[in-house]
């Protein structure tokens, strides 16, 4: 099992002065193996944070990303053990869906 992790940033609100005021992310997980019909094993989080402190222009993806786990309350790798966590739910589900015709 080899997990990647891809951080996406699709938007990005900034003011008149080109200052990012918020930063919109995603990270997604994506695990080499892959399930009975060929599709990977995928899991992700998202939200926003505040960007105050830096103007558009010059930002770079690290900076978004310090941004997430600065103002995010949980470090990277706690993200990514989530993240991992949710693959190994999907793997081995606790639970089945059945239906019935009565």
């Amino acid at each position: 099992m080899a997990i990647t992790y891809e951080w996406s940033f699709p938007n990005f609100e900034v003011d008149g002065s080109d200052n990012v005021k918020t930063v919109h992310w995603r990270l997604t997980a994506t695990d080499s193996e892959v399930d009975a019909e060929g599709n990977a094993y995928t899991a992700s989080m998202y939200g926003s944070c505040n960007g105050a402190d830096m103007t558009f222009a010059t930002m770079t993806k690290q900076n978004a990303i310090d941004c997430v786990v600065e103002h995010g309350g949980q470090s990277e790798a706690d993200m990514q053990a989530n993240l991992d966590n949710q693959i190994a739910a999907a793997k081995a589900p606790a639970t089945t869906n059945k239906t019935k015709e009565f």
